[in-house]
């Protein structure tokens, strides 16, 4: 029996350098509610691109 669910990956595109990266969907999630929550009216996955530091959105 198998309780814990695989984690849905979203491919996540750095719009300055490229880089590429697969991001569980919670993660994202959490991090748009946080931008919700701080009063943002997009609603859209973003996250920090780790090589420099940019925004990365959904590919």
């Amino acid at each position: 029996m198998q309780f814990i669910e695989d984690d849905v990956m979203v491919r996540m595109k750095c719009e300055s350098c490229g880089y590429e990266e697969d991001v569980p969907d919670w993660i994202l999630e959490e991090f748009l509610e946080i931008e919700l929550h701080n009063g943002s009216k997009e609603r859209r996955y973003s996250c920090q691109c780790p090589e420099c530091n940019k925004n990365m959105f959904r590919k």
